[in-house]
């Protein structure tokens, strides 16, 4: 199975100073994932998500709350083509009904110890 893991971009304010916040809770994620899974980690702030990639399951780690539209477009972009999409992360904990609109499942809490029974 092969997972990838997309970290969304987020509209930066006018005038703001040029700044990356480290993706720590992807971090955490990948570190969870069961060694037999391949996982492809696409940060937007630094790449571009390639929609043709072949992959078998999407997660979006959602943060800030200003991630959410991204997130909803590449999650409603994957599900049309009929591949699973799962959210998580601190912002997705507070959108969670509306993010279970664009997606299969909306994981909620910490990651640590319990995403290998989501698989």
């Amino acid at each position: 199975m092969h997972l990838t893991l997309i970290y969304p971009k987020w509209p930066k304010l006018e005038r703001q100073t040029e700044f990356h916040l480290p993706p720590h809770g992807p971090v955490v994620f990948a570190a969870e994932v069961p060694d037999d899974i391949s996982l492809e980690f696409i940060d937007e702030a630094f790449e571009n998500v390639d929609y043709d990639r072949e992959t078998d399951i999407v997660a979006i780690s959602v943060m800030l709350t200003c991630q959410v539209p991204r997130a909803i477009e590449i999650a409603d972009r994957y599900r049309e083509n009929n591949i699973p999409v799962i959210f998580g992360g601190i912002a997705a904990m507070l959108h969670g009904e509306e993010l279970l609109n664009h997606s299969d499942s909306v994981f909620m809490g910490e990651v640590e110890g319990r995403f290998a029974s989501v698989i």
